[in-house]
């Protein structure tokens, strides 16, 4: 489950994850045909990166990201991960499943019954 902190334009000198050097004569054809699709249509799919001390990490499309910068833009559009968000979704939702008689697990619990199990089990969430 991915959980997003915001969504904003991010200058590509800000975003780590990315070497030039790295491309091989494989991805050489593919950094061509993002760079024609982007001058085509321009960016339609905003990257994925999380925040870090010094900048921004990219998460996916590392190729797609060289070739918007190959083709002259200074920002792209990014969706910024919340990592620490999705690991305690991760693990609430351990918490959450029931198991039957054979200590098998079961689907996970909605609405009200989410709610009731949440307020028997609460000691169980102070220790995350």
């Amino acid at each position: 489950m991915k959980v997003y902190k915001e969504y904003k334009e991010i200058e590509i000198k800000d975003i780590k994850g990315i070497k030039a050097n790295k491309i091989c004569g494989r991805n050489l054809e593919k950094v061509c045909r993002y760079i024609e699709a982007i001058k085509k249509e321009g960016i339609k799919k905003p990257f994925e990166v999380i925040q870090e001390e010094n900048g921004y990490y990219v998460l996916d499309s590392r190729i797609r990201l060289l070739a918007a910068k190959a083709v002259g833009y200074d920002k792209v559009p990014c969706l910024i991960r919340d990592t620490k968000q999705e690991i305690l979704l991760r693990k609430l939702n351990k918490i959450f499943k029931l198991e039957d008689e054979n200590h098998e697990i079961k689907d996970d619990i909605n609405g009200e019954e989410r709610l009731n199990f949440y307020k028997n089990n609460y000691y169980k969430l102070n220790i995350l």
